[in-house]
């Protein structure tokens, strides 16, 4: 099923790009709603450098590990509550505050992010309380949305994991009295065949014993970069930017929620160890491999991809060590069509493709 409106890749990159070059910790509070997003997208035009992730923000980095951590204080926790279960204590019959589900504020007007949660709950920041009356379950990844009838409520200043860099160092946050200093270990990006239509890239946590289910993540600037979540190495962090085209379709109320699909299947070059010898030389690209490199039906088969392309590009974005296939699709919907530069025996060549529609 295609959408209609066309509008979301760049209502997408507008969110991303506004978020990296913004000062303001309220910037995502305000651009995250429709009516100004309309105008800033006519003010900007097009914004088609992928996720504007090149660009780097004017920010100072913190003199000390204490300026880091009054930058948190200021920017995050305010943005940062607990969930209050009421449906389950309809079940149990017992009414007590279970702090353990985290909550992000996305947006002044109550928008929020968790890993749980239903109608009726109550979320908690601080002092104040509200009541969740709306849900929407993220079906790729498992997350909720909610949102809560409040107002002028503090938000977290998303900046994204996408240029976390193993070393780094990192705040996780279960709730404001409750912070967990550690880094980034190391940045994977799953399996070494993989497919095209599933982000992969994660950040693993140096010291993720103390590091709770769900918990928000935040860079030295006190920026929001993803969730806290258990993988197979441990604790790890998704970045927010495989949540946020979801969240543009919660905001816009599209019903049901859709994800774009390539279709293909295949080798990251640019981190892969033991690639055949007539690849060899390519140290960058998605090499198309196997049987379900690029299957009946799917939109890299109607665009004529074959097995043993090289997918050097995705509208003029490399696919190297920055950057993955994946990763660079996130910011993408059903039906755009993007400008994919391959390498076929040799030579290049630029095709168009219509993203499909990923079946979950």
């Amino acid at each position: 099923m295609g959408m209609k409106n066309h509008s979301w890749p760049l209502t997408i990159r507008i969110i991303v790009f506004s978020c990296l070059i913004g000062g303001a910790a309220g910037v995502l509070g305000t651009a995250l709603t429709t009516s100004y997003l309309s105008q800033y997208a006519l003010q900007l035009g097009e914004v088609r450098q992928t996720l504007g992730l090149s660009q780097i923000r004017p920010r100072t980095l913190p003199q000390s590990y204490a300026d880091a951590l009054e930058r948190l204080e200021a920017r995050a926790l305010p943005a940062v509550g607990s969930l209050f279960a009421v449906s389950r204590m309809r079940d149990t019959g017992v009414s007590v505050f279970d702090p353990s589900v985290p909550v992000m504020v996305l947006t002044s007007d109550g928008w929020m992010l968790s890993t749980s949660g239903g109608l009726d709950d109550i979320v908690s920041f601080g002092a104040q309380t509200c009541d969740v009356d709306k849900v929407v379950v993220e079906p790729r990844l498992g997350f909720t949305f909610l949102h809560c009838a409040t107002s002028e409520t503090s938000v977290v200043d998303i900046i994204g994991g996408f240029e976390i860099a193993a070393g780094d160092q990192l705040f996780v946050v279960s709730r404001p009295s409750e912070v967990v200093s550690t880094h980034a270990r190391e940045i994977v990006w799953g399996d070494a065949v993989r497919s095209s239509d599933i982000p992969s890239r994660r950040i693993l946590l140096g010291d993720d014993a103390r590091v709770r289910e769900g918990a928000a993540v935040f860079n030295v600037f006190g920026e929001f970069v993803g969730v806290a979540r258990t993988g197979e190495e441990g604790i790890e962090v998704v970045p927010f930017e495989e949540l946020a085209g979801a969240f543009v379709q919660v905001l816009e109320s599209i019903e049901p929620m859709t994800y774009p699909s390539l279709g293909v299947r295949g080798i990251d070059l640019a981190r892969t160890i033991g690639v055949d010898e007539n690849f060899a030389s390519s140290r960058t690209g998605f090499l198309l491999y196997g049987s379900r490199a690029a299957p009946y039906g799917s939109a890299a088969y109607k665009a004529g991809l074959l097995v043993g392309d090289i997918l050097l590009t995705v509208d003029g974005v490399a696919i190297n060590g920055i950057f993955a296939l994946d990763d660079l699709l996130t910011s993408y919907y059903v039906g755009n069509e993007v400008q994919v530069e391959l390498e076929r025996d040799g030579e290049r060549q630029t095709v168009t493709v219509m993203l499909g529609e990923l079946e979950l």
